[in-house]
């Protein structure tokens, strides 16, 4: 194909770009999705053919010319060697690539508004709950809502085009979403349900676009964490992997006391995909569906919290290099993809208050419930947790201090020396790490805050409302809730002025 050939179309499809524009500006019907998708893709092919074109004409001579007759040299360049001769078009050649670029660009741009106006709609249009801006909020309720696999799995997917790029169609996500809720229904168990998979979504998703994460990852690996978010306890029985290693059951022998339940949840789901009615990967490129697979599992097979200690230590070795500029291969995304998810797996005390005792309450339950099951099971009788005799308040400040809090300490450091690699590439300037914020330092200190105040003063038997099954006194723990909010507020005062101080 010409040069001339290439700018016709590109001067056709420059033409296409404005039509649409005008349009837009008008109305913005929902059909020019499709229409900028081709206009983008026809973009993409003439850039591909010019960078081919401009590839040719600079390619270097692969022979090396060595006689003093320069009509001979002429003559061997021209004959023998792959280098042609330069012309006055290559100026004209660059700035055609830039051209073509730069209108991809604002293709892209006219991409985003659409599928933008599209998201507004689409809540309305499938009479969902919420809309995608709720799902924005690190401080979102899952469980304020029913059935919350069906709008969080369709909003959020979405919202990072896995969609639209996979072709998936609206009715096989329905009923997959309906079949995983079923999944985590099935033991009808008070913390590890369906609840708990659509919030563990929903962090992930805040992870990745509170940060420039998206920046950083493929579009394959954003899909496989967004589905490995979704399914990762799919399946859940209520009851750790020590308990059923312990009793020898059926899926301990089935997995040989190895990751028992994450092996179960990765192998159901795939199980559940080989279902047509269920499968949303089924236009997914077999390469890269197999891509996708094995990522999907190494995620939910790293949720696995033994796991944990060896996570922590990989990404705080990553920080460390990072931050003293020494030379070493930077972290793997399949580590930092892991740390996200087990993150967004125990992030409930880093979230507001009200949300956060509400999974403590259920987690805690849970672990009863399995107590009661080890005093019938166990032959000591001599249950990991016991429901009359269990320091909630200690459990938590334990699990906050030892593993909540090391976990997003790290993934904090890492989020911020990341964004300001990608910040810096973008626009060649340097963040101040000082006014970087991320959405749960404020709760996750005043969450542990409060569970110290309840140590020191408070009556525990007053915390509890019931203990079979377990509920809590809201109200009682809310006034320690205002005393942690006293005492970070002084807090906060007293390192402002020695700051001050400091500097002055």
């Amino acid at each position: 194909m010409t040069t001339v050939n290439i700018l016709g179309r590109l001067r056709i499809a420059t033409e296409q770009v404005r039509k649409v524009q005008s349009s837009l500006a008008k109305d913005g019907p929902p059909d020019q999705v499709e229409i900028l998708g081709k206009v983008g893709k026809e973009l993409d092919g003439i850039l591909y053919n010019l960078v081919d074109i401009l590839s040719d004409d600079t390619r270097q001579s692969e022979i090396n010319i060595t006689s003093n007759d320069g009509q001979i040299s002429k003559w061997l360049e021209q004959t023998f060697s792959s280098k042609p001769q330069r012309s006055t078009t290559a100026a004209s050649r660059f700035e055609s690539i830039k051209a073509v670029i730069q209108a991809s660009s604002f293709v892209n741009a006219l991409q985003r508004q659409v599928r933008q106006n599209a998201k507004e709609r689409l809540s309305a249009v499938l009479d969902l709950p919420v809309d995608i801006y709720k799902l924005n909020l690190w401080s979102f309720n899952m469980m304020e809502y029913d059935e919350p696999f069906v709008f969080s799995i369709l909003l959020i997917f979405d919202a990072h085009d896995i969609i639209s790029r996979y072709h998936i169609d609206i009715e096989t996500l329905k009923n997959f979403c309906r079949a995983l809720t079923d999944g985590y229904q099935k033991y009808q168990t008070p913390y590890h349900n369906d609840f708990h998979g659509a919030d563990v979504l929903q962090t992930t998703h805040c992870l990745l676009i509170k940060s420039s994460l998206m920046n950083v990852f493929t579009q394959i690996e954003i899909a496989a964490l967004l589905f490995s978010a979704a399914i990762h306890d799919y399946e859940h029985p209520g009851l750790n992997n020590g308990y059923l290693v312990k009793t020898k059951n059926d899926l301990a022998l089935i997995y040989n006391d190895f990751s028992v339940l994450e092996n179960h949840h990765a192998s159901s789901m795939f199980k559940l995909l080989r279902d047509k009615r269920c499968n949303i990967w089924s236009n997914m490129d077999t390469n890269e569906y197999r891509t996708f697979r094995s990522l999907v599992i190494s995620l939910v097979l790293a949720t696995d919290m033994a796991n944990h200690a060896s996570l922590i230590e990989r990404m705080s070795t990553y920080f460390y290099f990072k931050e003293t500029n020494s030379t070493t291969p930077s972290a793997d995304s399949k580590t930092l993809l892991q740390t996200l998810l087990h993150a967004a797996d125990i992030s409930n005390a880093t979230k507001p208050w009200s949300v956060y005792i509400q999974s403590a309450e259920r987690i805690m339950e849970e672990f009863f419930i399995q107590g009661d099951l080890e005093k019938i099971n166990y032959e000591d009788r001599k249950p990991t947790f016991d429901r009359e005799s269990t320091d909630i308040v200690q459990l938590q400040i334990g699990f906050i201090t030892h593993i909540v809090h090391p976990t997003f300490d790290v993934l904090s450091k890492v989020l911020q020396i990341d964004s300001l690699d990608y910040a810096q590439k973008e626009s060649k300037a340097t963040t101040n790490l000082s006014n970087y914020t991320l959405p749960w330092q404020y709760d996750l200190q005043l969450n542990l805050e409060t569970w110290k105040q309840i140590s020191r003063n408070g009556d525990l038997k007053k915390m509890i409302a019931k203990r079979k099954p377990l509920k809590l006194n809201y109200d009682y723990l809310q006034e320690y809730v205002e005393k942690a909010k006293t005492v970070l507020r002084k807090r906060s005062q007293h390192d402002l002025l020695l700051n001050c101080a400091l500097s002055s």
